[in-house]
């Protein structure tokens, strides 16, 4: 498989092709507790991270919860 070009929160990253947002979690090594992905300004439900594949191009912002008070 040859690699694409993807960006994540504003930085590129090379991944192969066919990478799935879950798959991205385990090579970036991501706690996913709290995790938010979207993928060209539209949210990934979890129930679909191991379905979404990513394409060249792809942006993707990361959002995580952070307790505070």
């Amino acid at each position: 498989m040859s690699d694409i070009t993807i960006k994540i929160n504003q930085q590129f990253h090379q991944v192969s092709a066919g990478t799935s947002i879950a798959d991205l979690t385990k090579l970036l090594s991501i706690t996913i507790t709290g995790c938010v992905f979207a993928l060209n300004q539209s949210v990934v439900p979890r129930s679909a991270w191991s379905t979404t594949l990513l394409s060249e191009g792809n942006q993707i912002s990361l959002f995580q919860a952070i307790a505070g008070g």
